[in-house]
């Protein structure tokens, strides 16, 4: 079986889309499958690309066009028109975007089967964003490449739903995010992430991870954190990720606003080791989200036993289910009201962090995910219904 996998980026800035295609194909690799990625190249040299093991990967350069259309590359387009028909199934993540497109024509153009994972991009609030460039744009094609899909990937029964209230499409099966559990087997000493932040010692750790961007309910998570400051003075809010076009601004001056500034340390993206010493230091992890699809950050943090705070709008409920930790409105006073009962409750923090782990080792190892991906793609080229999880839109 030879997949070809197509990305709008393989950056380790790119967000979670990327971990979740580098960690899949990864897997897939490993139980015999011949896999590709083609994906555009960044023009910024300093950005780190990911390249999974076993994995056929080829990047090709972004055009002058991509400031208009994400990711856009004519070389992409021209590799895939002539090399999609070497392959039995084209697997497109995510939408919207120029490589997303260019893998659809090409695999109508060699008729062969394609599905795409959505990644959350039907979600209300991606919807809104961008609203009338996405509005014309479904009306001239995204609606047509959905609805001529062999399959869609969603990755939560809300995403299913929502992406069957956008298009009619009779083969939408649902798998799960997965999470290379051997990476988290030994977690560095607490005191490792205090060696580079010596400012943490002694402070209980709200952690966020993820990008500096609107989307991720930053702006709700500082106002929290003003409220908690107020309350004690043993808080400090550890921002772990990149800033996208300048967020971070906005996010400092809710902070001055809230004087709780000298209670965040912004550490900027963290990787390797370094990412897995502050999800061993960290004490709760945040996820406020406006917008978020079985988020991996937060399968990385139950790995880790940590609590979880989440929205809900990640559409993740078994964390509350399973008392994993706290699924709340999106809302500052709901939110700092969340914080303020773990951090009060030291012990309830260790039974839902060893909750959580358990939830994790049990059901979203990528091993588990991989066998239902492969069953999908041997169902598709069999021309049948993919009969995984909960396909709705029937």
């Amino acid at each position: 079986m030879k997949i070809l996998h197509v990305a709008a980026s393989l950056s380790s800035e790119w967000g979670g889309p990327t971990k979740v295609v580098i960690e899949l194909t990864e897997a897939l690799a490993k139980k015999g499958v011949k896999v590709s990625i083609f994906a555009p190249s960044e023009n910024d040299k300093s950005v780190y690309i990911n390249s999974p093991k076993g994995v056929n990967v080829r990047l090709f350069p972004k055009g002058s066009l991509s400031k208009f259309w994400t990711s856009y590359s004519s070389s992409l387009a021209k590799a895939l028109k002539k090399e999609v028909p070497d392959f039995d199934l084209v697997h497109i993540q995510e939408i919207w975007h120029h490589p997303h497109f260019a893998a659809y024509r090409a695999a109508k153009f060699s008729r062969k089967p394609f599905i795409i994972t959505i990644h959350g991009a039907l979600e209300p609030w991606c919807l809104n964003h961008k609203r009338l460039k996405k509005k014309v744009f479904s009306f001239l094609c995204q609606r047509k490449i959905l609805k001529g899909a062999s399959g869609i990937h969603a990755i939560t029964e809300e995403e299913v739903q929502n992406i069957s209230n956008f298009v009619d499409n009779r083969n939408i099966f649902l798998i799960p995010n997965g999470l290379n559990l051997k990476k988290f087997e030994t977690l560095p000493s607490k005191e490792e992430f205090e060696s580079l932040y010596p400012q943490l010692k002694g402070k209980r750790i709200i952690l966020f991870l993820g990008r500096i961007h609107p989307i991720k309910g930053l702006d709700i998570l500082a106002m929290a954190l003003g409220t908690i400051v107020k309350k004690r003075d043993d808080i400090q809010l550890v921002i772990a990720g990149p800033d996208n076009a300048g967020y971070k601004n906005h996010i400092i001056e809710i902070l001055k606003a809230e004087n709780a500034i000298g209670n965040t340390t912004f550490t900027g993206m963290l990787t390797g080791n370094e990412k897995l010493a502050v999800l061993s230091r960290a004490d709760i992890c945040v996820i406020p989200s406006y917008s978020e699809v079985r988020s991996i950050v937060a399968l990385e943090a139950m790995v880790c036993g940590l609590p979880l705070i989440i929205t809900r709008q990640c559409n993740f409920p078994e964390v509350e289910e399973r008392g994993a930790g706290k699924v709340i409105d999106i809302d500052a006073a709901h939110l700092s009201e969340a914080l303020i009962e773990l951090l009060d409750n030291p012990e309830l923090c260790k039974e839902m962090g060893d909750r959580g782990k358990r939830l994790v080792m049990g059901k979203y190892s990528w091993d588990k995910v991989a066998d239902k991906m492969i069953t999908a793609y041997e169902e598709i080229l069999g021309g049948r219904k993919v009969e995984i999880g909960r396909a709705s839109g029937r």
